[in-house]
């Protein structure tokens, strides 16, 4: 599974410090309008915040839904813009409206993964314990 995450979050990762610059470059244009710039910098408040849906400490899990939520973010302003003023900021940034589009299903996707993963996980680890309840049962009526 970790090869399958690292495959689709690698483009993702070293997309970031594009993602960034465009970020930047969209809070600071005054073509935009004051919704257009809150709504980036909303996601990007939600980046740094502490208080998210998905926690922090949540390994991985937790890091997506940030970055996901930031790009929806961006991806958002960008549409509401004239296409020839979020094509100069994508193109700026050497990104793509299809980059975009793409991070977020790779990030969507890496989701699910974890998802299923770890309920696999989780039920397994139900599993163990029934068995261990059951065996300490069986322990204490042979005792009794």
């Amino acid at each position: 599974m970790r090869t399958a995450l690292y495959l689709l979050l690698s483009p993702v990762i070293r997309r970031l410090p594009a993602y960034s610059k465009l970020a930047w470059r969209l809070i600071r244009d005054r073509r935009l309008t004051h919704g257009q710039r809150a709504l980036v910098l909303g996601g990007v408040v939600y980046l740094v915040s502490p208080i998210d849906l998905i926690p922090g400490f949540i390994p991985l899990l937790g890091q997506m839904d940030d970055i996901a939520v930031t790009l929806w973010a961006i991806r958002a302003a960008l549409r509401r813009l004239p296409p020839e003023i979020a094509q100069e900021h994508l193109g700026a940034t050497g990104l793509t409206s299809e980059d975009l589009d793409g991070d977020l299903s790779r990030l969507s996707r890496s989701g699910r993964l974890l998802a299923v993963g770890g309920a696999r996980l989780g039920w397994r680890g139900l599993v163990g314990v029934g068995r261990m309840v059951g065996r300490l049962g069986e322990r204490l009526r042979s005792r009794g």
